[in-house]
């Protein structure tokens, strides 16, 4: 990827472009290998002219017998679209086996695609997984191929907007199911956060059990001198710890307004919009 900054939401560039820092910390015994970015296919699909036919229609009453066909579609695969999303080859004490991390960071309480957007994504890194530790095992001269992981998961600052996981049913069957593990975080200490010193983290605090204005107002401050003489990197990461501080369902609203006041002398570097960057 070309691109320091694949996505259009600062939240998430801001995590992607320093995963390796926060990945282990955020999950205990994970460490970064590799950061991968995984060029994703693309369906492009468009209707058909005309009425659908007999065929159409006993084709998908095969299936479903009482279905009626509305529209048919020509689905073309595109393999080179030219985006991308980042993944991570990581290592674990409890496995040999490569493991792929995808992680998806919620910036939105009510974001009902989320779900089906991991979905694809992990699908797509799964596929690409495949074939790398096939090459792997090809240049090893291995006849089996080797076991791999690929983990799919949320990062999720909402604890009462939890994305679910997908669980379709058709006549009582399970058609479709998706799960993926949820990295809460309001279930990790600002505090012990904080005492890392490890800053690419800071914008994630106002999220976290036991952030209050007190401890943001360290951060910002480290952040300052982390960043000094560069305020654009400066403004991006207040600008993240702001967009948190601002969604926050951890911190009371007087510890908010109290944080705010740390951020008051940054105001000019501190954009209100999260997709401009």
């Amino acid at each position: 990827m070309n691109s320091k900054r694949p996505y259009k939401h600062i939240l998430k560039n801001l995590f992607h472009e320093q995963a390796r820092e926060i990945i282990p910390l955020l999950l205990p015994g994970y460490w970064v290998e590799q950061v991968l970015d995984v060029e994703m296919p693309d369906l492009k699909s468009t209707e058909m002219e005309g009425p659908p036919g007999e065929l159409e229609q006993g084709l998908v009453g095969l299936a479903l017998p009482e279905a009626r066909v509305v529209n048919v579609y020509k689905t073309e695969w595109i393999e080179h679209s030219g985006n991308f999303e980042r993944a991570y080859r990581v290592q674990h004490p409890e496995t040999d086996k490569p493991t792929y991390l995808v992680i998806e960071f919620q910036t939105e309480r009510e974001d009902e695609d989320l779900p089906r957007r991991l979905m694809s994504n992990y699908a797509t890194v799964n596929r690409y997984a495949f074939k790398e530790v096939e090459r792997e095992d090809k240049h090893e001269g291995t006849i089996l191929h080797t076991a791999y992981y690929v983990y799919p998961a949320v990062l999720c600052p909402f604890p009462q907007a939890v994305p679910a996981p997908i669980r379709e049913t058709f006549q009582g069957e399970v058609m479709l199911a998706f799960n993926f593990m949820i990295v809460g975080l309001w279930e990790k200490d600002a505090r012990e956060f904080l005492n890392t010193h490890v800053s690419a983290t800071y914008f994630l605090l106002p999220a976290m059990k036991n952030a209050d204005a007190t401890l943001l107002g360290l951060a910002i401050e480290e952040l300052a001198q982390r960043f000094r003489g560069d305020d654009m990197e400066l403004g991006r990461h207040l600008t993240g710890l702001s967009l948190l501080l601002q969604q926050s369902e951890i911190m009371s609203e007087e510890e908010k307004l109290a944080a705010q006041e740390h951020l008051k002398r940054f105001t000019h570097l501190i954009k209100n919009d999260p997709y401009e960057e």
